[in-house]
């Protein structure tokens, strides 16, 4: 009897250890990136040198100056391992190979052409090599940014684009470092690039307006995100029509892969903002022949808003998230526990600074779709909204746990940060945040895995004042050389 008692006990003490090793320690580190005045700083996080860890690349672009911070196993330094004086008329800069030496080189398009600076494990030299010689015509006042040949449009993905008053060539890079041009675009308009705001790296606003001149300058074009739902459902098309009359409504057409079968399906987000906010989600699944049906598979009635938005008037929402990681995706939804129909409550919201919402989960199942019931709820509490962007204070994204599955963060205070971890005991998540982070209370939050242990971290960037707060997962595997 003794015995088994013993090594029942062994058991649970083994369990605890083994679960808390799941959640791991933080340890912070602010990074203050040299400026002359308030500005506006661009971060971009890559690995520069190839050593298993991320590596700051930071863009002050009022001063026209980029600092590297390069990780070590300690963490990132204090003060930048390089600072780098652009060229006159930079108006885009990024980190790509275009040149037989090891290393990815930092790539910077300007007014009179395209230059490289070459890389030693993280250090670039000073002295600039010519890629392209070219009279590029670029607004005067355009600021320089950092762009990611890697994201763009599959058809543009890693390529350079030269820009002309009334063309852009788009060169490529092969395996053996050949340079040549492979398409040329031509404009419809002739005389002036300043319509276009320039945030992006070719002639476009974003890569929306970008794929817009294309098909302009090829006799097509393309609307809208609705468009080719439009074309494929009268459905769709008659609601999103009925939906423009109504001030208190919302529509929006999401497109996601939602039964696991690998092709796009179609989903008709509705918000009905009233007294209590319901979402309708019409949901049409592919056929085998590729077509929508002329009537939805499935139409669900939801209290709550989905929980990925901009409010309080959506242009993106989607109440879609892959928590179970099995290909088919879960509705996520929250709703406020208690309508804010009185003064009292209002004051109680603004004296407790906080909102009790139910998180509610419903399961894709095949065969059966999606149940009208939530499979899972819990409650949560965020601090008020600061801003319209929903993701400012909760945030499904990141691994703390390693087990391969999203958990979420919640901005339970102005300085306080609860990160709910999914569940090993059959439940989506625990229902208390098992890591609490004391964070800044200005800076947008994001998840990324910088020291490369598998687990997630969180930074968080107050742009103007070129702040960063960096929040490191210690890891009892530390990779990279010490300094």
């Amino acid at each position: 009897m003794k015995h088994w008692i013993r090594k029942t006990c062994f058991l649970f003490l083994f369990a605890g250890i083994v679960y808390a090793e799941d959640v791991p320690v933080f340890r912070r580190q602010v990074i203050q990136v040299p400026m002359s005045s308030l500005d506006w700083v661009w971060p971009y996080w890559k690995d520069i040198n190839e050593d298993g860890l991320v590596d700051l690349l930071a863009l002050v672009q009022r001063d026209e100056k980029a600092f590297i911070y390069l990780q070590n196993s300690t963490g990132f330094p204090s003060a930048p391992t390089q600072s780098i004086d652009l060229p006159e008329g930079t108006a885009w800069l990024t980190l790509y190979d275009v040149n037989e030496h090891p290393g990815n080189e930092m790539l910077i398009s300007t007014i009179r052409g395209l230059v490289y600076y070459r890389q030693n494990n993280g250090i670039f030299e000073m002295k600039p090599e010519k890629l392209i010689d070219a009279g590029q015509v670029f607004v005067s006042s355009h600021s320089p940014i950092i762009i990611e040949p890697n994201r763009l449009p599959e058809k543009l993905k890693n390529t350079i684009p030269v820009v002309f008053s009334d063309h852009t060539v788009i060169y490529r890079c092969d395996e053996n470092y050949r340079l040549s041009p492979v398409e040329e675009i031509e404009y419809e308009f002739k005389s002036t690039m300043e319509k276009f705001n320039w945030n992006s790296w070719s002639i476009g606003a974003k890569s929306s307006d970008q794929i817009r001149i294309k098909t302009t300058a090829q006799g097509k074009s393309e609307d809208s995100e609705l468009r080719k739902p439009e074309e494929e459902n009268e459905y769709i098309k008659n609601m999103v029509e009925k939906t423009k009359e109504k001030e208190l409504q919302a529509c929006f057409v999401v497109r996601e892969e939602i039964n696991g079968d690998g092709n796009e399906d179609v989903a008709l987000v509705h918000i009905v903002q009233d007294i209590d906010v319901k979402t309708n989600i019409i949901i049409f699944l592919r056929q085998k022949d590729g077509r929508l049906g002329e009537k939805p598979n499935q139409v669900l009635r939801c209290r709550g808003i989905p929980v990925k938005g901009d409010y309080p008037r959506p242009s993106y929402f989607s109440p879609f998230v892959d928590i179970n990681k099995d290909g088919y995706l879960e509705i996520v939804m929250i709703e406020l526990k208690a309508l804010l129909l009185s003064a009292s409550s209002i004051l109680e919201a603004v004296v407790s600074k906080g909102l009790d919402w139910v998180l509610s989960i419903r399961q894709f199942k095949e065969g059966k779709g999606y149940s009208n019931r939530a499979d899972f709820k819990m409650d949560i509490t965020t601090i008020l909204p600061i801003s319209e962007q929903f993701v400012d204070f909760i945030k499904f994204d990141g691994d703390f746990n390693a087990d391969g599955r999203p958990d979420f963060i919640v901005r339970r205070a102005p300085t306080q940060c609860s990160i709910y971890l999914s569940s090993p005991t059959g439940n989506f998540y625990d229902r208390e945040p098992k890591l609490q982070l004391e964070v800044p209370a200005e800076g947008r939050t994001f998840v990324e895995d910088l020291n490369s242990d598998g687990i997630s971290d969180i930074y968080l960037i107050d742009y103007e004042k070129g702040r960063i707060a960096v929040f490191l997962s210690e890891s009892s595997q530390k990779k990279g050389p010490s300094q």
